[in-house]
């Protein structure tokens, strides 16, 4: 019981630790810079390492955008929430590999929120790749997220290739897209 107590509270420390690094990368947007996206929707699909991802789709700019889209790059799908600390630490790292990849698509999936709460922390931020809101949370529920922040690494055949659960800092994001990407 007393070893359980100590985990706890170390882990505790280790979020604290999370919660009070800054990020120089964030910079802030104009609002007509944040990319919310529209009518979230997933075809029924396992997501497992290894597997096929099921086809996402949801609308950007009047356009229906799906997944399968992305074949040949690599695609990060990462589950969010503007009130999760680990989530706000990594967004700019993911931003920042966003600008600096043109092999890499960044998606943002925002769960159970409004799009003027989303749009006004992505402009804070200074995000500017693709958000899509899942205002019910079934998205979440059927790639099976029980903590936020996850992210899905897909790779150029859009198969699952990792799915990391917390905070991924930038060099570890850039290894695993490194280690799966190569055309």
């Amino acid at each position: 019981m007393l070893g359980r107590l100590a985990s706890f509270g170390l882990i505790l420390c280790l979020l604290a630790a999370c919660a009070s690094q800054t990020n120089s990368t964030a910079q802030s947007l104009p609002a007509s810079a944040v990319s919310l996206a529209q009518n979230l929707s997933l075809a029924e699909g396992t997501v497992q390492i290894g597997e096929q991802i099921p086809e996402l789709s949801y609308e950007q700019a009047g356009k229906k955008v799906t997944l399968s889209d992305f074949r040949g790059k690599v695609v990060v799908l990462n589950f969010w929430q503007t009130t999760c600390v680990p989530c706000r630490t990594e967004m700019p790292d993911f931003e920042a590999i966003a600008r600096e990849r043109q092999d890499v698509v960044f998606i943002g999936v925002n769960k159970d929120e409004n799009a003027e709460v989303v749009q006004r922390f992505a402009s804070e931020v200074g995000v500017s790749y693709v958000l899509p809101l899942d205002r019910d949370g079934s998205i979440s529920k059927a790639f099976n997220v029980n903590y936020l922040p996850t992210t899905y690494f897909i790779d150029r055949d859009g198969l699952v290739q990792k799915i990391h659960v917390g905070a991924i800092s930038r060099s570890q994001a850039n290894k695993l897209i490194s280690d799966f990407g190569q055309p």
